[in-house]
């Protein structure tokens, strides 16, 4: 049906709240016209009669009586012909109305979403009011005088389902998150924790493409609470059975027609059955891999029949045995489980009823309400006839001291893998921890920020690691990076790999590099890489290594290096080789050493050269030699030194020594020293005393004389000779 009327842009569980007051000062019932009435046409008076006997003018407040109130309309527009109201712990109640009304235009978008209940009424007392939101209406025949409609209401919590999210909580316990979840909702609640110091905080926690009635049910089932609905209309949750309300009791009676009251079971089964008795859940804590991170909870009776769940989801053993404590319990919703029929309208989820009158001891005793069933027929409101109105219901129930846990949802596992953006604090590049995780920000998360609080400290998979040796690679904040899900967990992201993007571009020009396979850095808040590359391309074959700044090699033991061709070298600065013990050069052909300045040589000890040719050394300027003490040259043939200028020799003892002759030459003679003697070619010129000894007494006069009288010697010979008449 289509609607004209403005509507204000109110959330359905607004609208529903702020109709609550109106519906409980709503005024007695009025006489409705019905639909032929407002058409015009006229009904034959019988046939008015009935339908007004039906609807406004039957005495409604006198034994078992079923009203609904849908929206804002009035309580007399429609009377109940039958319902149908499914209850259970820890579930949305669903409540099927079957009415008639004398209207047949009625718009269902002005009443969608709205307030509505329905009340039972035993002589005038209400003794149930059943409240939600209408969620479903549907309009079926009309005889021109009534029309029949059915209408389905949900509870306020309902609205949950219809809204789906993925978002991510950190560092905060589950209560919390079922608070946040509710208030955003606009569902009104109530909720008391027994054991607050069990919902321990929680470091990550994920929504993944669940309606928020899921994600609130799967975190309220990890923790074991509960919750049901009392009249207000308000939801109410709690750790413990011990906030549920007493005080209903009722009789057993298998004949139910000798019995009038609303408080009797007419049927009543009981049954207990075999379950696992042994839970053990164990899990994995990177922190601490060595750790038996596992917990166990072992039943009363028979434990012999064992539950091992060897992937936990828990990384601390306080939350551990908390789960470990939940999921056993759950484990024992079903060993000792009744059901029962009966005619109490007041029997719901949440509440505890005691028994009476059974003829075993031991049922007579407290109950706990799990889920309820209930029916009521009222067959005049449609002028059916029948024998009246009636109400029934089945419920199952177990021991009242026994803690009825919900049954555990499993999170929704990752379909596979997915990408995220590596993010951190504002004017960092780098952003990790001691083992190397990052943050990510998740391309789905619309709540988070794209900093470091995006995400818990997602860990990094690496090709080969160890302990204290392997590859490491950080992933840098902007990158973009593929995130695998450890087991399917959508709580334990690990980064497995990266890509490259619109933004993140490859460090190579492709295709035209496609042969070249490169390892590159990039300079940490400046400008510069590091690059190990490979090219494949044929006849092109290199490895290339480029550091924007040192290069540093540590080797332990030996170092081989084949070149099979050139080797080149270019430093740009200084060189420094140092060899700690022998250094060894063997060069097959030549060596050619080019210095620009000077070379400055230093050895320890001695030096040996040994050149199997000849050794030519040309100095252009100074050659200086200094020898701290001997200095001995060997040459096994001619020894030749040409100076252009001087020769000088200044020492303390000279000796010259030739094994056959030795020849002293200048521009007027020569001195010969042989096997023969001295000869002395050229004139002798003596200045000073001459001492002589050996050879003939004239021979010695005569040098003396010469050397005394500062004469040559050669005329001086010449005169004595001329005398003895020799010359």
């Amino acid at each position: 049906m289509s609607s004209n009327i403005s509507r204000k842009n109110v959330s359905d569980a607004e609208k529903a709240g702020q109709h609550w007051q109106s519906l409980l000062n709503r005024p007695e019932p009025q006489r409705l016209k019905s639909a032929s009435d407002a058409s015009g046409s006229q009904p034959s008076q019988s046939k008015k009669i009935d339908i007004y006997d039906a609807i406004a003018n039957r005495k409604l407040y006198s034994g078992l009586v079923f009203t609904c109130q849908i929206g804002d309309l009035p309580v007399e527009t429609f009377q109940v012909t039958q319902f149908d109201l499914h209850e259970g712990l820890s579930e949305l109640f669903t409540l099927n109305i079957q009415a008639v009304s004398s209207q047949s235009e009625i718009d269902f978008q002005d009443v969608l979403g709205m307030a509505s209940s329905i009340t039972i009424m035993r002589e005038g007392i209400v003794t149930r009011c059943v409240q939600g939101i209408l969620a479903s209406a549907e309009q079926g025949n009309t005889d021109g005088v009534k029309t029949w409609y059915q209408f389905v209401i949900r509870p306020e919590m309902w609205i949950m389902t219809l809204k789906q999210d993925s978002r991510i909580f950190q560092d905060t316990t589950v209560p919390n998150i079922l608070e946040t979840l509710l208030n955003e909702s606009h569902v009104k609640h109530d909720k008391l924790f027994y054991h607050p110091e069990e919902h321990l905080q929680r470091s990550y926690i994920t929504q993944k493409r669940e309606t928020l009635y899921e994600f609130w049910c799967r975190l309220a089932a990890e923790e074991g609470i509960n919750y049901w609905f009392e009249e207000g209309p308000q939801l109410f949750y709690s750790d413990r059975h011990l906030g549920m309300k007493a005080g209903i009791h009722l009789t057993y009676n298998p004949q139910s027609e000798t019995d009038i009251t609303d408080s009797t079971v007419t049927t009543w089964r009981y049954a207990e059955r075999l379950c696992s008795d042994i839970r053990i859940d164990k899990d994995y804590n990177q922190l601490r891999p060595s750790y038996p991170l596992s917990h166990q909870v072992t039943g009363e009776v028979h434990q012999q029949h064992e539950v091992f769940e060897s992937y936990g989801r828990f990384q601390e053993d306080a939350e551990g045995q908390s789960f470990n404590q939940i999921r056993y319990e759950q484990s024992q919703n079903n060993r000792q489980t009744g059901t029962a029929n009966t005619n109490c309208i007041e029997l719901a989820p949440g509440r505890i009823f005691s028994l009476s009158n059974h003829p075993s001891s031991r049922m007579n005793d407290s109950w706990q309400v799990i889920t309820a069933h209930h029916h009521g027929v009222q067959p005049l409101a449609d002028n059916s006839g029948g024998e009246g109105t009636q109400l029934s219901n089945t419920i199952t129930f177990i021991p009242s001291t026994q803690e009825w846990r919900p049954p555990y949802r499993y999170k929704p596992t990752a379909d596979g893998d997915e990408l995220a953006t590596v993010v951190g604090p504002p004017g960092e590049e780098i952003y990790t921890n001691s083992q190397g995780a990052v943050t990510v920000y998740f391309h789905w998360d619309r709540r988070g920020k794209p900093d470091h609080s995006a995400s818990c400290w997602v860990r990094v998979a690496h090709g080969w690691n160890g302990d204290g040796f392997g590859f490491m690679s950080i992933p840098r904040i902007g990158q973009e990076v593929i995130v695998s899900y450890l087991d399917g967990d959508i709580d334990r992201p690990i980064i497995t790999g990266c890509t490259y993007n619109g933004r993140n571009n490859p460090p190579l020009d492709l295709p035209k590099h496609k042969t070249r396979t490169t390892f590159r850095s990039k300079t940490h808040k400046g400008e510069g890489f590091n690059e190990l590359r490979f090219e494949d391309s044929n006849g092109r074959e290199e490895i290339y290594l480029h550091a924007q700044r040192d290069n540093n090699i540590h080797i332990n033991r030996n170092k081989t290096q084949y070149v099979g061709h050139d080797d080149s070298h270019t430093v740009a600065n200084d060189r420094k080789h140092e060899v700690c013990h022998d250094e060894f050069i063997h060069i097959v052909n030549e060596q050619t050493v080019k210095v620009g300045v000077n070379q400055f040589e230093q050895i320890g000890k001695d030096r040996i050269t040994r050149i199997d040719n000849s050794w030519k050394e040309v100095i252009h300027a100074s050659h200086f030699q200094e020898v701290g003490e001997n200095k001995q040259c060997d040459i096994q043939n001619d020894y030749k030194l040409t100076a252009a200028g001087g020769i000088h020799t200044h020492t303390k003892v000279h000796t010259l020594q030739a094994s056959e002759t030795v020849i002293i030459k200048g521009q007027a003679g020569s001195i010969q020293l042989d096997a023969q003697g001295v000869t002395i070619t050229g004139n002798i010129t003596l200045k000073g005393n001459v001492s002589v000894t050996g050879g003939a007494p004239e021979s010695v006069a005569s040098l003396e004389a010469v050397v005394n009288e500062g004469l040559p010697l050669a005329e001086d010979c010449r005169a004595k000779a001329m005398k003895k008449g020799i010359a």
